[in-house]
């Protein structure tokens, strides 16, 4: 009797451990699944886990042994299945680490996401042309392409080149683009469009199972009106199910190919400080016409005296100093050096020089200055280096304004003389432009005159001539 309550008692106890056992089990498999990092650690992580309940399952349906002896057997079997699952973690942790260890540039398709890498590089070469193809050597050694490229020669030159390489190489491109001229500015991004590709991908997946069904539909379709509407919505899908296709593979071709973008520019060259400054006065003082002003008013007859001062604000020295006017014709030959002289000037030094500018009648270098007028000077100069390399011209200019102060008084009997001999000639003047302008047209005018005459001529005979005899 005891005995035959016992077996049910021990049957129980042996179903309740087995149980446990197995919940044990599987939760050591999960374990060692989590830890595991990758779909095929997993995969090979799971497999012992996954056959050990079985084991343990059928060892315990085909030997009925007692409970200590099974629980102790699946006890070793969980150790080993545990010990199997702690060294797959301990693999795919040290896999995880060095796979850390190595830059990102360098591995990104160890990530398992789309990234698209793009950089932006500045530099300086004191060759463009040459660093451009050193460039270039440098991308077809790492398998790149030149994806595009723009060159200027003018002026400044410059080339802009436009580069694409496989995402492995990226970093190490970087590296040696750098390094073709003086690096000045250096742009690196990275934009994760996994979740953008994922979308398309499903998207397109769902516009071809649409494309498909309408396919059929039209395919079973009898009435002209459903045909045509199922061809412009087919259409459509279609369009939409291609436009999707293009931006997957836009999207996918720049996470393949990473972009680099290298900007060479000539280095700028030093060149020794140049400059100068122009100065002019105007007065009648003939002592110290340096002391003049800019604006001055004189009388009809009078001189006035121009004073130009040209200071060397470089560092270099100024030689073949020429003077100009821009708007009258004076004679600047005649220009007095008071300071320094016209074919050298140092460096932090002036040049003064004084030129008399007489006032007949009221005019300056034939010009009337009743209201006002301008001497525009301008000066122009070639510095030197300090081993006498003639550097980029300089240029300066300054203005100053002379005023004739009018006579209110009348005038005098020479003066109507000249007046009345000036009208005179201007109305001459005028004659003969207007025959010299008439001049080529006096065939056809003698021609129309002739014309008219004749005409005339033979309507006054009709008149004059008697009317005939009376019958």
């Amino acid at each position: 009797m005891s005995d035959g309550n016992r077996t049910p008692t021990r049957t129980r106890r042996r179903r309740l451990i087995f149980t446990l056992l197995a919940l044990l089990s599987a939760f050591f498999v999960l374990f060692a699944a989590c830890g595991v990092n990758g779909d095929d650690d997993a995969g090979y992580a799971s497999g012992p886990a996954d056959d050990m309940p079985a084991a343990v399952v059928e060892d315990a349906s085909a030997r009925p042994e007692p409970a200590e002896e099974a629980a102790e057997e699946a006890m070793d079997d969980m150790e080993v299945a545990v010990d199997s699952a702690e060294g797959l973690s301990r693999l795919s942790s040290d896999d995880a680490d060095s796979s850390l260890a190595v830059p990102t540039a360098l591995t990104p398709a160890d990530l398992g996401r789309d990234i698209i890498y793009t950089a932006e590089i500045s530099v300086q070469a004191e060759d463009v042309e040459a660093a451009s193809r050193e460039a270039v050597a440098i991308v077809q050694s790492l398998g790149g392409i030149v994806f595009s490229q723009t060159t200027r020669t003018e002026h400044r030159p410059r080339t802009a080149i436009t580069f694409k390489v496989l995402p492995a190489d990226f970093s190490t491109a970087l590296e040696r683009l750098s390094g073709v001229g003086k690096l000045v500015d250096q742009s690196i991004s990275s934009d994760d469009v996994t979740e953008i590709i994922v979308d398309l991908r499903s998207r397109i997946i769902t516009a071809e199972a649409s494309v498909d069904r309408l396919r059929n539909f039209l395919k079973e379709a009898t009435q002209l009106e459903d045909v045509a509407e199922l061809e412009r919505e087919l259409l459509n899908r279609e369009t939409t199910l291609e436009r999707l296709r293009g931006q997957l593979r836009t999207l996918q071709d720049q996470v393949d190919l990473a972009t680099i973008t290298l900007a060479i520019t000539q280095s700028p060259t030093v060149l020794p400080d140049t400059g100068i400054m122009v100065t002019a006065w105007v007065s009648e003082d003939a002592d110290d016409p340096c002391l003049g002003v800019q604006n001055i008013t004189v009388e009809p007859e009078a001189d006035v005296y121009l004073c130009l001062e040209v200071e060397n604000t470089g560092t270099s020295a100024l030689t073949d100093v020429e003077v100009s006017t821009r708007n009258l014709r004076l004679n600047l030959d005649n220009f007095r050096p008071v300071q320094g002289r016209f074919d050298r000037i140092e460096a932090n030094e002036l040049m003064a020089a004084v030129l008399e500018l007489p006032i007949e009648e009221g005019r300056l270098a034939g010009r009337v200055a009743t209201r006002g007028l301008p001497i525009e000077l301008e000066v122009t100069a070639t510095p030197v280096n300090f081993d006498g390399t003639a550097l980029d011209e300089v240029w300066g200019e300054s203005v100053v304004w002379v005023r004739v102060d009018t006579d209110d008084a009348l005038p005098g009997f020479g003066d109507s003389v000249s007046d009345g001999a000036s009208g005179v000639v201007a109305v001459f003047s005028v004659i003969l432009i207007v025959v010299g302008v008439l001049l080529p047209f006096l065939p056809i005018i003698a021609a129309i005159a002739a014309l008219i005459w004749w005409i005339r001529r033979r309507c006054n005979r009709k008149t004059e001539s008697p009317p005939p005899p009376a019958t």
